[in-house]
């Protein structure tokens, strides 16, 4: 009796994509579909599928502009406070603390509504906000306390979309490239981490701030326009069952019915509450020790550099990421910071900053690839909404301490608390859930 056939391998589809019954593929085309076919090629399998590439694209204009804003947010706060810690801290925290409280909320919308529709009227209201602040900017309007309700409002935006913009990424992929659309997703972030703060140097020295939230306004309209061509794969989302608070509820006993995905969320969740507060200090770091008042938009773009670097590494491995792997690079984030804490000198600073984007962003592309991978697709909204309030909710609690105790005890001694808090934390949890493991018997 026959066997029947044998079972596929995803790089039979990817081989038979390229045998079509249409004109051969060029030379390069070839190659593309070896690399892609390749061990070493699944980081960027993503980039295969048309959809993908698409939300992609969106979603790096979209962080490109984030970080032109983000960047102008915090020089225009430190000029018209002369570098004030606790200024800057309340900014960071009145831009982030959205993401905790309005985030499980958004959750359960990306669950029960069209995820490329929530993502379009987000960047519709981010366009209209943006153009709202740079006409104050070019006028000459602009005051610390007005600074705050915009970077209030850019939040609560960033609170309904993230989870939607996290989960569509696994609706344009089948499930098998889920860790290179991540991967590659990370990678995006991090070049616009790395081109917005370059970006936005000119605009600060050259002219008004409120050029740069123009540009934000600008992109928002190219996102939105790219997500209109967008076609995702469809999912059944979740019957009404039980009421709002259950099905908030539903999200974290999904989490705790997936180990390791709750200890990988507290893990990430610390990291923020310390670690992630760093962003807040940057302008005080370059002005106050190393005497570079606009310095710190280098350290942001270096830090990016880093950064994608990470991404891009995590991509590679063969291995999906665990648990072990994604906790040990947070204790490496952790000693980063530590080292940030106690540079000497710029260049010191600056080559530290690439450890620490290096760092960050393995840790934080490995955390979000488990945890996705762990969801089931009609809860992945809320499993997201989790993931995205440990890795944005908490940091303005972070930046709003960070900010105080940099003011009292100096900038350095708190980045090297933030790293050491950090680092232990991480492997304790580590070490508690090897012995944990340990004596379940087999």
């Amino acid at each position: 009796m026959a066997d029947g056939p044998a079972p596929r391998s995803p790089s039979d589809d990817y081989a038979e994509d390229y045998t079509d019954d249409v004109a051969a593929p060029s030379p390069i085309e070839t190659r593309w579909a070896q690399m892609i076919r390749a061990p070493r090629g699944r980081a960027f399998r993503a980039w295969h599928h048309p959809e993908f590439r698409i939300v992609w694209s969106t979603f790096v204009v979209g962080q490109l502009g984030f970080w032109i804003s983000f960047i102008t947010f915090q020089a225009l706060m430190a000029r018209l406070t002369d570098s004030d810690g606790r200024w800057l801290g309340l900014l960071f925290f009145t831009n982030f603390i959205p993401m905790l409280v309005f985030t499980p909320f958004a959750g359960i919308v990306a669950d029960r509504l069209e995820r490329k529709r929530i993502m379009i009227v987000c960047y519709a209201l981010l366009t209209v906000l943006m153009s709202v602040l740079a006409v104050l900017a070019f006028s000459g309007n602009v005051t610390p306390t007005t600074l705050l309700p915009f970077a209030f409002g850019i939040g609560t935006i960033f609170a309904f979309n993230a989870p939607a913009g996290q989960a569509v990424v696994a609706n344009s992929v089948p499930a098998g490239d889920l860790t290179s659309a991540v991967s590659l997703q990370s990678a995006g972030a991090n070049l616009s981490r790395v081109i917005g703060p370059t970006v936005a140097a000119p605009f600060l020295t050259l002219w008004n701030e409120g050029t740069a939230f123009a540009l934000y306004a600008v992109t928002s309209v190219v996102v939105v326009w790219r997500l209109r061509r967008v076609n995702l794969s469809t999912y059944e989302p979740e019957e009404h069952v039980g009421s709002f608070w259950l099905r908030l509820r539903g999200g974290f006993d999904h989490a705790r019915e997936r180990p390791p995905a709750l200890a990988a969320l507290s893990v990430l969740c610390m990291s923020s509450l310390f670690a992630a507060g760093y962003l807040a200090l940057l302008p005080v770091l370059s002005d106050q020790v190393y005497g570079r008042p606009r310095g710190f938009t280098t350290l942001a773009a270096v830090t990016g550099f880093g950064s994608m670097i990470g991404a891009l590494t995590t991509g590679f491995r063969e291995k999906e990421p665990t648990f072990t792997s994604a906790t040990l690079l947070v204790a490496g984030f952790g000693v980063s910071l530590i080292l940030l804490g106690r540079a000497s000198s710029w260049p010191v600073a600056m080559a530290v900053m690439v450890l620490v984007g290096i760092f960050y962003f393995s840790a934080m592309t490995s955390l979000n690839t488990l945890i996705q991978s762990l969801a089931d697709e009609n809860k992945r909204g809320r499993i997201m909404s989790l993931f995205v309030i440990g890795w944005a909710g908490l940091v303005p609690i972070a930046g709003l301490w960070q900010g105080a105790l940099a003011q009292r005890h100096g900038v350095q001694t708190t980045i090297t608390v933030a790293g050491s808090v950090t680092a232990a934390y991480s492997l304790l949890v580590l070490v508690l859930r090897r012995r944990r493991r340990a004596r379940i018997p087999v």
